[in-house]
């Protein structure tokens, strides 16, 4: 959330770490209370229902906010859409395309967010920009379905210090690095009524109103899932992926998750797949080794266009379960640190973690390793119970209604602001 100092030149000096340390937390402090300033006065900025900017976690072309600007783009001409992104690379993909997107703080970009009268993002407003979108209306599409503790459910680890700051220094913090954090949003997506008070007790006051439907991402999975052929040769190799959840720093260690990398490959030989690794998005991790059957996807690149393209799954404590359990993915569930993890992450679950796993869990590596070379992870089934809970029972709407209805619910709060 906050920034860094920029580097001094290469013939100043190293300032002593006990010196440069708190002054780079004074300067995070700072542009903390200058956003804080800068968006009182940009809820002065007149703002239009029809203009509307969108932008992913950490600058990504990723996730719920971006299959909905995609959504909006196609099929909701009236609506002005920009992506908004500190990455140039993002803007000229996202521009290539055919659709608008602009740098965060450059002339356009500025104008569009203090123009925009919807903000959408995937976490808080500080994906968009929390200085500039002042009296827009937050949409926070959020990128997940509370398994695990989010918001102000987080009781240890960092994060507390964030949502529960004790000390003076934590709450000056609070107010200005994670400032974003704080505010309010407009509108939160839930996928059921029972996720929906999940997060409405972890939001707290800063849920407005819950709107419940299809997250937009499914369209990706959807989307690669129809397109990819799968073939009925039973020699064609399978694929499987495994997608780790973030972990508090020191972070994710995928040396210690795969273990033996020599057995790991002999086990997918023996099963005829191979193994995509998609770290989080906030992960940046190397294979220990090189492999032929092991593939590093890039930690950027969305995960909901590659599960649609997979076998089976195999994850820990991500909600990217639940959209596995609704493409009827096979999930091997691989907790191999869940104490630490329940020391310093989060010390629930929203449900029985341990019921939820038994009988589709590998405790450690060698027990993956047996999983797969098996092939034990094709029968690991999804308790239909919890999938009805995430995603309501029977029938629901299709991925593009579920959109429309969003949409017109949306534009229906901006009009009611701003005025039609």
């Amino acid at each position: 959330m906050g920034s860094q100092l920029r580097p001094r030149r290469a013939s100043s000096p190293a300032l002593p770490g006990r010196v440069a340390a708190p002054l780079a937390v004074g300067g995070r402090v700072a542009r903390g209370l200058a956003h804080r300033l800068a968006r009182r006065m940009s809820s002065w900025s007149p703002r239009t229902p029809d203009r509307w900017v969108f932008a992913g976690r950490a600058d990504a072309y990723v996730d719920n906010p971006r299959y909905l600007f995609e959504h909006v783009t196609d099929h909701h001409r009236a609506i002005e859409a920009t992506w908004i992104s500190g990455d140039p690379a993002v803007v000229q993909r996202v521009r290539a395309h055919g659709r608008c997107a602009e740098r965060r703080w450059s002339a356009r970009g500025i104008r569009a967010t203090l123009r925009a009268g919807v903000a959408v993002y995937s976490f808080d407003p500080g994906d968009v920009n929390v200085a500039l979108t002042g009296g827009a209306v937050g949409v926070n599409l959020y990128h997940g379905v509370p398994l695990k503790q989010i918001e102000g459910d987080i009781r240890v680890g960092s994060a507390a210090r964030i949502y529960h700051p004790s000390t003076p220094i934590d709450r000056l913090r609070a107010a200005t690095v994670y400032y974003p954090r704080t505010l309010a949003n407009d509108l939160v997506l839930a996928t059921s009524p029972d996720v929906a008070a999940e997060m409405q007790r972890a939001f707290g006051r800063r849920a407005g109103r819950m709107l419940i439907g299809r997250p937009p991402r499914l369209a990706g999975a959807l989307h690669t899932s129809a397109a990819t052929e799968r073939p009925d040769d039973a020699e064609a190799t399978s694929v499987l992926l495994y997608a780790p959840t973030w972990r508090v720093p020191p972070g994710f260690d995928l040396a210690e998750a795969l273990g033996d990398l020599v057995a790991l490959e002999e086990a997918l030989r023996r099963d005829g797949s191979r193994l995509l690794v998609k770290a989080h998005l906030y992960d940046r991790v190397t294979l220990p080794r090189s492999a032929r059957r092991i593939e590093l996807l890039d930690s950027e690149s969305d995960i909901n266009e590659v599960l649609g393209t997979v076998d089976g799954l195999i994850t820990d404590y991500s909600s990217v379960m639940f959209d596995a359990a609704l493409l009827g993915l096979p999930i091997v569930f691989y907790p191999f640190d869940l104490d630490e993890y329940r020391r310093r992450s989060s010390e629930s679950f929203s449900f029985d973690y341990d019921q939820l796993v038994e009988g589709r869990a590998a405790r450690n590596s060698e027990e993956l390793i047996d999983m797969i070379g098996s092939g034990a992870w094709r029968s690991a089934g999804f308790p239909g119970s919890v999938r009805d809970r995430v995603w309501g029972p029977g029938d629901q709407p299709s991925v593009p209604e579920s959109n429309r209805r969003l949409v017109d619910e949306i534009a229906a709060v901006a009009d009611e602001r701003f005025g039609s």
